[in-house]
């Protein structure tokens, strides 16, 4: 398209518009919003193939025997063949487009991104395309956080970590297959297999999740409140997580400040936490705790009772004010007094036993006497509320099979967006621009252990 050209579809493009706004009704707002929506898309379109048109024919060229299209956010535009696409432009898409559906992909499965996307813009990049992009930009991302600039702390402020996962449904090989074979023949229905024992349907690989926050003392009451909250997680397993969240944690300040680590019940987290970790206070979960005394009391009160309740404050008491050793003790005698022989005995003797073993076992990790004194955080909801958001939300759908590399990818820029960082996510692509693979990463198909948690 010529200069002159794109200028008269410029001109002709505001005529419509302008004869919208003439003939609209002052009543009928909805239906010029309806009619003067498209028409401005049209502009915006005119404006870019002006634009397009007048840039020198220098810089990078684009290959092909014909013209082609470049997706903006009013539209696709036709970009005739060897001229020179502006910078920042990948697959064939402008980098606020890109911008716009990665953030719509972040949020919602890649169908609904696109529908969404071409309600608003007029059209939307391909599938194939919006997988490139999903896999570019995820891959960039972890590397992004990686170094994005910590925020402004405070000398009082208290550095608080918590460590919890969840699964994600993914692809396994035989799905995998029938997926990638054939499609130009109707698939004989397969008879159902009863599954057995440990063969979970779900087939999930767990997403590990790291909450890091400081806890601010507030000037009108002194008590201390959460802010700054940011989050790490990975489909790589604990020990890539614990490496990623030492280096923030490193660059928050810890070892030069008070840190507090929270978690469940977890062996594995815990061993992690000594290697990473050895300066910050640790402190299991209250409610995990909460939840083996409940446990425990089942033994000795029938449940839903009140005695059962008053118990359970009683220990819980103990345990606030750092009366473990009494804990313990009574636990010795409640499941001395159970008897030998009987019905249900054997079980009520097990529930005060795993209590028993589950406090011995943390007794190290059951400052909530000190904790609470202070007005720091007893509990991981934190990073349980984390979890829900980053991955229950979005890759724990009905009917959502994910390949492992771009589960990583989606839950990566998930992190860009909940952290508050999007803008200047996209920001970091002017000085590097996306560069898309020429097609989409096939998917890895996953395979669960047999007693791996649903």
């Amino acid at each position: 398209m010529s200069i002159d050209a794109a200028r008269r579809g410029v001109e002709a493009a505001l005529t419509d518009v302008r004869a919208l706004a003439d003939a609209a009704d002052p009543d009928d707002v909805h239906g010029l919003e309806a009619a003067l929506w498209p028409a401005l898309l049209a502009l915006g379109r005119a404006l870019l193939a002006l634009v397009l048109a007048r840039r020198a024919p220098t810089g990078r060229a684009r290959r092909g025997r014909g013209d082609g299209q470049l997706a903006t956010r009013f539209g696709k535009v036709a970009v005739a063949c060897g001229a020179p696409l502006p910078r920042g432009c990948a697959g064939g898409v402008t980098r606020g487009v890109a911008a716009e559906l990665l953030h719509l992909c972040a949020h919602a499965p890649f169908a609904t991104a696109r529908r969404l996307f071409a309600r608003f813009c007029g059209a939307a990049p391909g599938v194939r395309t919006t997988l490139r992009l999903v896999d570019a930009a995820g891959a960039r991302a972890a590397a992004w956080l990686a170094t994005a600039p910590p925020p402004a702390l405070e000398p009082d402020d208290v550095l608080v970590l918590q460590v919890d996962g969840r699964g994600a449904p993914m692809l396994r090989p035989p799905e995998l297959a029938r997926r990638c074979g054939p499609r130009d023949r109707p698939r004989a229905r397969a008879a159902r297999v009863r599954r057995t024992k440990g063969c979970k349907a779900k087939n999930s690989k767990l997403a590990v999740v790291g909450v890091l926050y400081v806890l601010r003392r507030r000037a009108r009451d002194g008590r201390r409140v959460p802010v700054h909250k940011r989050l790490v997680a990975t489909f790589a397993g604990h020990a890539a997580l614990f490496d990623r969240l030492a280096a923030e944690a490193r660059r928050w300040g810890y070892g030069a400040r008070r840190t507090v680590f929270l978690a469940d019940g977890s062996d594995h987290i815990w061993r992690l936490q000594q290697q990473h970790f050895p300066d910050a206070e640790p402190c299991v979960d209250w409610y995990h705790v909460a939840e083996k005394l409940w446990d425990a009391g089942g033994g000795a009160y029938a449940e839903g009772s009140a005695a059962l309740r008053a118990w359970v404050a009683a220990q819980a008491r103990h345990l606030r004010t750092g009366g473990l050793a009494q804990v313990l003790g009574e636990l010795a005698r409640r499941a001395a007094a159970v008897a030998r022989t009987g019905p249900g005995t054997r079980g009520k003797r097990d529930r005060f036993a795993a209590a028993t073993r589950y406090l011995t076992v943390h007794a190290a990790r059951l400052p909530y006497a000190a904790l609470e004194r202070d007005g720091l955080d007893l509990g991981t909801g934190a990073v349980e509320g984390a979890v829900r958001q980053l991955v229950a939300l979005r890759l724990d759908g009905p009917g959502m099979r994910w390949g492992r590399d771009r589960a990583e990818a989606v839950v990566q820029l998930r992190c860009v967006v909940l952290n508050g960082l999007w803008d200047a996510f996209v920001a970091s692509w002017r000085d590097a621009p996306l560069e898309l693979a020429p097609r989409p990463a096939p998917a890895r198909a996953y395979l669960a252990p047999a007693n791996d948690a649903a």
